[in-house]
């Protein structure tokens, strides 16, 4: 395979994956300027009942994973049909108009219908770690997907604070123009600074299957486990995003919107860590061994932060938890890389990120509901699923413990 500049996929693919990851933090630090206030944005709407605007904002929170889990193997078998570039291009977009109409809503209603409208040009996350994965060596897709993820987590350190300060100045309805002027800017960025691999012929295209139905991909080996692998570590991470707000309010003398502010900058560095150096840890320990010492010292973590009744041991603890299963999704991510062709990797990824869209849309709405019955609960809880997921990939697909890549045991 041959890039457009002429180089081979092994010259080229650090320029492509650090293109893709500029784009990708870009993106994620304007999405950051708007998502941790749509509570905020629903009460401005006109919904003053607190219980309704809890409602609303989970709904709203879900809306969008939830229509873009579904359409997800749509566009990954269109990206390999017609090309991943375009299918970011589309996505970045999309965004740029959808997101810029959500600052102009009158109604809680009409934000509704523009979420679910984002949920239909989404994709991106996946679209660019299966761009990611194809772009690099085999040997490197690991150290290519981490470094994407890392940029996604990296957002989430900056954004937030970046946003409030925008929110608290210039209002909430702002947030959104400057959300997307942020992806306008990364969708530039991507147009110029990645040089997309030639797309297959259409003959090719035809011979490899990459218009395949889920039932193509259930044939490979172990699929199911690493969608179910995905699906539960995003739970674990979205619930933990919940969780923390939540505990921290609980904990006297202290300003808990700006503590848990810390604790979130905090363990998104450390998530962004993880996943950097796990993928390249990963390069001489198999990704599947790591992914299960990962799960099962992250789990025990986790479950303790139940106990934590000070913000500093919460804080480590939350840190801890980051540099332990900040990197599962990167691994897991490779490990389904390597059991696809590369010609269907895209609609694979599709699938596999159908699994990331469930987490996504469940966990807001599990995990509130836990978290209402007892918050320590729902601590020790979200640490039994890693512990699961480490179950799982141990009993159910023992053999991706030593695998290193596609076609090596």
């Amino acid at each position: 395979m041959t890039v457009a500049d002429g180089q081979s996929p092994r010259d080229g693919w650090q320029r492509n994956v650090w293109a893709l990851s500029l784009c990708v933090f870009i993106a994620f630090v304007g999405f950051q300027f708007f998502s941790p206030f749509l509570p905020l944005y629903v009460r401005e709407l006109g919904v003053t009942d607190p219980a309704k605007i809890a409602l609303w904002s989970g709904v709203l929170a879900a809306i969008t994973p939830a229509v873009s889990g579904v359409l997800s193997p749509v566009f990954g078998r269109l990206a390999d049909r017609f090309g991943r570039k375009m299918m970011l291009i589309r996505s970045l977009a999309g965004f740029t108009i959808i997101i810029g109409v959500m600052g102009l809503v009158t109604s809680v209603q009409q934000l509704f219908v523009a979420r679910f409208l984002q949920g239909l040009v989404a994709g991106f996350t996946p679209m660019a770690i299966a761009v990611a994965s194809v772009s690099a060596p085999p040997d490197k897709v690991p150290v290519a997907i981490g470094r994407v993820q890392a940029a996604q987590l990296l957002s989430t350190a900056v954004g937030p604070a970046v946003g409030g300060i925008v929110a608290s100045h210039l209002g909430i309805r702002p947030a959104f123009y400057v959300t997307a002027t942020m992806c306008a800017l990364a969708l530039v960025a991507l147009i110029f600074l990645f040089k997309e691999s030639r797309p297959l012929e259409s003959g090719d295209t035809k011979k490899t299957g990459a218009s395949a139905p889920l039932r193509a991909f259930l044939g490979y080996p172990h699929f199911v486990v690493v969608v179910t692998l995905l699906l539960l570590a995003q739970f674990i991470d979205r619930g933990l995003s919940l969780l923390i707000p939540l505990h921290v309010a609980h904990i006297p003398g202290i300003d808990a919107a700006a503590t848990s502010g810390i604790i979130i900058s905090v363990a998104a560095v450390g998530g962004a860590l993880s996943a950097t150096f796990g993928a390249r840890l990963g390069q001489a320990v198999p990704g599947g061994r790591l992914l299960l010492v990962q799960l099962l010292v992250g789990g025990a973590v986790c479950a303790s932060m139940a106990f934590a009744h000070h913000w500093v041991t919460l804080l480590v603890l939350r840190t801890l938890v980051a540099l332990c299963l900040g990197g599962a999704l990167t691994l897991a991510y490779s490990l389904g890389g390597m059991l696809v062709p590369n010609e269907v990797r895209g609609a694979a990824f599709g699938w596999l990120a159908l699994g990331v869209q469930v987490g996504t849309a469940a966990s807001p709405l599990a995990t509130g509901a836990m978290a209402a019955a007892s918050i320590p609960i729902a601590f020790v809880v979200t640490g039994a699923l890693a512990w699961f997921a480490a179950a799982l990939l141990f009993f159910a697909a023992r053999d991706l413990l030593n695998r290193r890549e596609r076609g090596e045991a």
